[in-house]
């Protein structure tokens, strides 16, 4: 623990570092606050930091991330989560970024235009990229190049496993049947260069150093949100031939290849990460950045609270006994600093696993029969009350987190103006109903009573063996309290709506990490994750519960149906029935290329048929409460891409901002995005 001994304080970055998610609260008690000295411009070099309220900027900030949220893979190219992305979009820039209001804005393109009927995108490049180590020293000049390298990394098999195809083949001609002969050839695809790409005809060329021009297989008149997408940043061919293909693949913050506003200062497992600016990013003048930007791996809420307190964060969210201790004293400082969020722009579902297994490696064939009933899963949907779950995250307006579709709200529009999950609710028959902040709204139509279903449920199940109550398996990070507390209100709900006899919630901890702890060996009867879109079309969210596609994410690493789909048993058989039809309404929709409007209605009703299927249950929307030094409407605000957490132009204050400040951002961000 490196100590200040001048001052006989703890400085803000050697408190955390000393302190890890384990033991920041003894360390808080033994020493005490240490004073903030984080005055003065937030900008480390080139623009001014913005600024609405005239409040002093920081110069460093120190945020946090959940501790069961480390990063797992440094290599953007291969990771397919938003774990690993907020932290390298930071290191690592693309063709594009987004602004605060979701807008698509320059990054190392500069602009981009279409052809007339948007089969063929062209994008043209900055001249003044550079590519950087981990000491911020020049490697190599990016040009187009870089962009050919990296998609050809991403549709070799044999070089990216299969990871991040799913873009580029869907929508670049010859990209999927150069990603079969990959496939195909093996261990012996590894030493294809892009030139193999070129001449097997996929749908990209680079005219000139400065220019990148893409070939769709039909009109795509939001390919440029498709390309804003990690499926299509660069990479050098030199770093790779430095590295090796399997170091490239792992490839970490000493070693990689940086591009982005920031490199890494430091990295300490499950602990801290902290970032600097890279010295020689190419839009330095035009952003501002940290001189030192930190973010804290924290296990509990109540740490996050106290190192708040001490200003050894300058962000929290508020859980609900962190609201309830603020609000029930009058007189407490942080009442008038409660700031409510935006919603992430993320829709969070309970993933069913429909190949479940027991401890020992066994399947659990009383989950995996239970779970195959129709009848039952429409229970979740239909009777399962999360009113008071939904407190857990925002005490004050719990039912704002309600979520009733499974694609994220705001996500796209049809040429009429309409939002796509409006077409979602006519076809579910709730379109006209609205948020009273009383009752979910897709309890309504029954009052939140099954015991119709129930009865059909167990009548059905116990003929085939399954026992009563059925055990819902739900893992949480033993570490936490609030993830403890949080699973507690949940079993509540389920014992209140659907009764013990029937769905009792089992809950299980996992030490570190729930994809090697728990997703991997299949132990969850369901896992509550989060989807946020990688470009603006439906069939981003719905393709990835397909079936017969190696790119559909959530059927092959949590529902685990791709590999029920090779060898289902007897009691599948409705089941498998119901996501090849689902899976034939996707392809169906997605068919549709010259028709927007005949598309979102059609993703609509395969929408729908999932939701009345209850293939999945949708969960919440993350709209929780804060306390904080940062305008979170000043924040990059991208309903798809990775840039979300890319800590540029943010409005900070040395000063907590207010709720009334927050109101205020809120009006003018939804002032702005309508109109």
């Amino acid at each position: 623990m490196n100590i200040d001994f001048e001052s006989r304080n703890i400085t803000r970055r050697s408190f955390l570092k000393g302190a890890g998610v384990v033991g920041a609260a003894g360390l808080l008690s033994a020493c005490g606050g240490s004073k903030s000295n984080n005055s003065g411009s937030t900008a480390a070099s080139g623009a001014q930091a913005p600024n609405s309220t005239g409040a002093t900027p920081l110069k460093e900030y120190i945020s946090w991330e959940s501790a069961n949220r480390e990063i797992e893979s440094w290599n953007l190219l291969y990771s397919q989560t938003l774990t690993d992305a907020n932290v390298v979009t930071n290191l690592w820039d693309g063709l594009m970024s987004f602004d605060c209001y979701g807008k698509l804005v320059p990054a190392i393109a500069t602009s981009w235009e279409a052809n007339e009927d948007s089969t063929v995108w062209t994008f043209h490049l900055r001249d003044d990229v550079d590519w950087v180590d981990c000491n911020g020293e020049v490697k190599e000049h990016i040009t187009a190049t870089d962009f050919l390298v990296g998609l050809e990394w991403v549709l070799n098999a044999s070089k990216n496993e299969a990871n991040n195809t799913s873009m580029p083949t869907l929508y670049i001609v010859g990209a999927e049947e150069y990603y079969e002969k990959t496939k195909d050839m093996g261990a012996a695809a590894a030493d294809l260069r892009y030139q193999d790409m070129l001449d097997a005809g996929v749908g990209i060329e680079a005219p000139d150093d400065y220019t990148l021009v893409f070939t769709c297989k039909d009109s795509c008149p939001y390919f440029d949100t498709v390309a804003s997408y990690t499926s299509f940043y660069p990479v050098s061919q030199v770093l790779i031939d430095e590295l090796g293909i399997e170091t490239f693949r792992g490839c970490d913050n000493t070693n990689m290849w940086y591009c982005g506003p920031y490199i890494v200062e430091e990295y300490i497992q499950g602990n801290t990460k902290s970032y600097i600016p890279n010295p020689h990013y190419y839009d330095a003048a035009n952003v501002s950045r940290f001189e030192r930007l930190t973010v804290t791996m924290i296990s509990d809420q109540a740490i996050a609270f106290q190192l708040y307190q001490n200003r050894e964060l300058d962000e929290m969210d508020l859980n609900e006994s962190t609201i309830t201790t603020i609000t029930s004293d009058p007189n407490n400082e942080y009442n008038s600093q409660l700031c409510e969020k935006r919603a992430r722009p993320t829709a969070y579902a309970m993933h069913f696993n429909y190949q479940k297994n027991n401890a020992d490696g066994t399947p659990d064939v009383n989950w995996n029969k239970a779970i195959a009933n129709t009848a039952f899963r429409q229970c979740f949907y239909r009777g399962l009350n999360l009113k008071a779950w939904f407190s857990r995250y925002n005490k004050i307006n719990p039912l704002k987190c309600e979520n009733d579709y499974y694609t994220m709200k705001g996500l796209c529009y049809n040429t009429q103006g309409v939002e796509y999950t409006t077409l979602v609710a006519k076809e579910m028959g709730f379109d006209s109903e609205k948020y009273d902040g009383e009752t979910m709204i897709r309890l309504r139509a029954n009052g939140g009573d099954i015991s119709a279903l129930k009865k059909q449920a167990m009548e059905e199940l116990s003929a085939i063996g399954v026992t009563f109550p059925v055990k819902a398996t739900y893992f949480i990070i033993a570490s936490s309290t609030s993830a403890l507390d949080n699973a507690t209100i949940l079993k509540q709900c389920f014992s209140d709506s659907f009764g013990d006899d029937f769905i009792k919630l089992d809950v299980q901890t996992y030490v570190s990490s729930l994809t090697q702890e728990v997703r991997t060996p299949q132990l969850q009867s369901f896992v509550i994750n989060g989807w946020s879109a990688d470009f603006g079309d439906p069939v981003n969210f719905l393709g990835q519960e397909t079936l017969h596609d190696d790119n559909a994410f959530y059927s092959h690493y949590y529902s685990n149906i791709a590999r029920v789909a090779e060898a289902p048993a007897d009691y599948q058989k409705d089941l498998m029935d119901a996501f090849e039809q689902y899976t034939d309404l996707v392809n169906a929709a997605n068919a549709i290329v010259d028709d927007t409007d005949a598309r979102y209605e059609a993703f609509a009703k395969a929408e729908a048929y999932l939701l009345e299927n209850v293939l999945v249950s949708p969960a919440y929307y993350d709209i929780t409460w804060s306390l904080t030094h940062a305008n979170e409407y000043s924040k990059i605000y991208a309903m798809y891409g990775s840039c979300n957490y890319k800590a540029v132009n943010w409005e900070t204050s040395e000063e907590a901002y207010t709720t009334v400040q927050y109101e205020q951002f809120a009006k003018a961000f939804n002032a702005a995005i309508q109109g």
